[in-house]
Formats: C-alpha cells, structure tokens, sequence
C-alpha cells in the first residue's frame, strides 16, 4: 500500500513536471455566499449612530479621461463607480463632494467643487495624481463633517461591516490604509514617483495607503497631519506614500493604520473577512467575481 502511494505520487510529479497535469490553485474564487456576503443589516444601535452622525465622503478627480493605476478598466460613464453606489447603500444621507478640474453631468446628491492646483510641477507625468492626493489632504482637514473619509472611486464596498471604519476614526481620530508593502524603503524601490528617503528613519518606517484615509470631527492630531501632507504635497510633490510618512516624520504625528481589509490589493485576496474590495486591481475583481 506504501508503495502505492509513492508510486502514484511520483507520477503526479513527473506528470507536472511535463506539463501534462497542473498544481491545483491554493487559493479559490471567493464565495460571497460563505465568505463576503452582507450576512447581517445593521443594528438599530448602528442605525442610530449613521443617523445622529454627519458624513462626508471626497472624491477628487482631474483629468477628463479617467486612467486606472492599478490596471482594471474602469467605465468612463460612471466615473465614481463602484464606490458611489456602496456609500449610496450604506449611508444614503452621506454628503459627497467631488473636487476636480473639469465640468460633468449633474449627479444626483454629490457637489462638485471645480478647482486649480497648486502642486508646483505641473508638467510632470504624475501630476494628476499628485493633485488628487493634495486634494484628499486638504478636503480632509478642512471637513466640518463628524466623520470625513477620502476615497478613490475603484472601491466596491461589500457589507455592514464598514459601519467599524466609522466606530475606529471616532476611537482613533484618523485612519489611513494599509499598503500591502508595508515598509516604505521597500515601497520606493517598487513604486513609481519616488525619492531617495534622507531621514534618519532609513526607510524603516510604515508605508501607507490613501483610500480611504478618514478623519473624526477636526481631531486636533489630524487635523495638523493632513494640512503638513498638503503642505508637503505642494512643494515638495512625489509619491502620495512617501508625503504621507514624510509628515509623520516631520510632525511626530500618525494614524491608526487599518487592517488590509479595508483595501483589499491584489496580494491580499482571499484574506477573509473582506469590507472594502479594491477592484482597480484586476486580480481582486476576477477573484471576487465583481
């Protein structure tokens, strides 16, 4: 019977190694049945805090041809979608404030605030996105909102679950993603828009996201973190991480760093207990069918 099996197990190998037969994945399609479907409404108790608490949600959008960093083909159309329809299902009285640099199509319940950038270099590649980013720092500590979140629009909100982001910015203050590289010496040898790290912190500081980063009521600390990211974006522009920890280091302010299910990337699927899918990778939207 011992035989057998290593009989059987070294023609699998040999089979593999001929290309006649594959590996099974290690990983399968996500169910929403079993793993992301909204399983649950919200409490009355969750209720009541959506209704007495004001919402914000930011958008900034520049460019009229709406490009995709990370890869997914997005409609050009509905140019806020998918993350307009998940703050639409979940938090229906949200305001919504788009900033951008061109005229669009009214869009029931979002404002649109058309602006100018600042950001010096304006014929840099990485512009658009440099003012995207300025634009959530500055949205974000300029929001009279109780909770005030900046979000990019490749975002598929998957269950009641998100009503935690609001509950962790109210404990915390402010909230920003997680990055899955984590460590920015590692994120600047990989990253587009980048500069050498002159800090003593060699590198070995958090690396962070920007969809979503969240802010709770003016809260003091971040409040002063974004208005220096804004600052650092401006004069000093490059890749919205690296501003993002280049504040952190200048004012010994930071925030809570969500877990990866916020922003669910490409090298996070299957990572179970999912809230926020960033389907702008094409490899989450293939994944979890959406």
């Amino acid at each position: 019977m011992i035989l057998k099996r290593i009989y059987s197990r070294i023609n699998k190998a040999l089979s593999v190694l001929l290309g006649t037969e594959q590996i099974a994945a290690s990983k399968n399609k996500a169910s929403f049945k079993t793993e992301t479907k909204e399983d649950r409404s919200f409490t009355t108790e969750e209720i009541n805090f959506i209704n007495e608490t004001s919402i914000e949600f930011i958008f900034t959008e520049f460019g009229e041809e709406r490009i995709n960093a990370g890869g997914s083909k997005l409609s050009q159309n509905d140019r806020l979608e998918p993350s307009l329809q998940g703050i639409l299902k979940f938090f229906p009285n949200a305001k919504i404030t788009v900033y951008t640099d061109f005229d669009w199509n009214p869009i029931e319940n979002v404002d649109f605030k058309k602006v100018n950038s600042p950001v010096n270099d304006p014929d840099h590649p990485r512009f658009g996105y440099r003012t995207g980013n300025y634009f959530k720092f500055k949205a974000l500590s300029e929001s009279t909102a109780d909770f005030c979140c900046a979000l990019d629009t490749d975002m598929y909100f998957l269950n009641t679950n998100i009503i935690s982001l609001l509950y962790l910015t109210q404990k915390f203050g402010f909230c920003v993603a997680f990055n899955t590289r984590q460590l920015l010496r590692q994120d600047m040898k990989m990253s587009l828009d980048v500069q050498e790290i002159k800090d003593n912190s060699l590198g070995f500081g958090q690396s962070y996201n920007q969809s979503p980063m969240t802010l709770w009521k003016q809260n003091e600390r971040g409040v002063n973190y974004y208005k220096k990211a804004m600052e650092i974006m401006q004069k000093d522009p490059s890749r919205g991480s690296l501003v993002m920890w280049k504040a952190a280091w200048e004012t010994g302010l930071y925030p809570y760093v969500l877990p990866k299910q916020f922003c669910v990337c490409e090298g996070d699927v299957g990572c179970g207990d999912e809230v926020i899918l960033h389907i702008g990778h094409p490899k989450v939207a293939e994944y979890y069918n959406v």
